[in-house]
């Protein structure tokens, strides 16, 4: 009898000690449960809203005019034949993410001794990993915004650079053999984007034509 008093007191007394932790483990399971949901809000307030800010705006010009800058880089990258397959794919891949559609058109392709080409983006991926490439190589600089991001449509903003585009010779980069004024349009679109289980749609960066 007495031994069955003692356990019965030591199941008492854990119960005791154990309630309130049970207790303050459900507290802290409400409490991360909020914070998450409060991120979630504050993740859909920020990039899920229908009108950007100027801030916004002048924020996504800058990433776009890097994007526009990165492109030459990204082009010579994939046409190097002397570099390893893996490269020259990951840089067709991130091109091709660049853009609105892979069926934009670019002039910014030179060969020797012919005008430079109008070709879609998914052409010039093509040449680039089939190694039908030779251009000669470029820049893009004094990439100014010509036109601001203008609203256009529920999900789209959309406006206009303008840079050179200088060409230089193979065997002596640093001279420029030929320089060309160029506009490209550039964008700014809400894109559905997967976090995790949930997905939202978020505002992203993407060039058009290059003219």
């Amino acid at each position: 009898m007495i031994k069955v008093y003692k356990i019965s007191t030591i199941i008492f007394v854990l119960l005791v000690l154990c309630a309130p932790s049970c207790e303050d483990e459900q507290e802290a399971a409400n409490r991360e449960e909020a914070i998450l949901t409060n991120t979630k809000n504050d993740i859909r307030t920020e990039f899920e809203t229908d009108y950007l800010t100027q801030t916004s705006l002048f924020a996504y010009e800058t990433t776009a005019k890097q994007k526009l800058s990165d492109l030459a880089d990204y082009i010579h990258i994939m046409a190097d034949t002397s570099l390893d397959v893996t490269f020259r794919k990951k840089a067709s891949e991130i091109i091709k993410s660049t853009f609105l559609s892979e069926n934009i058109t670019l002039r910014v392709i030179l060969l020797e001794g012919e005008p430079v080409k109008k070709l879609e983006v998914h052409t010039i991926i093509n040449m680039g990993l089939e190694n039908k490439l030779p251009h000669l190589p470029f820049t893009f600089d004094s990439i100014i915004v010509h036109e601001s991001l203008q609203r256009i449509g529920s999900s789209t903003y959309s406006g206009i650079f303008m840079f050179s585009q200088n060409f230089t010779d193979p065997a002596i980069p640093e001279q420029i053999i030929k320089s060309i004024r160029r506009y490209s349009d550039f964008y700014a679109v809400k894109e559905d984007k997967v976090f995790g289980t949930d997905s939202l749609k978020v505002w992203n960066v993407r060039l058009g034509e290059i003219r």
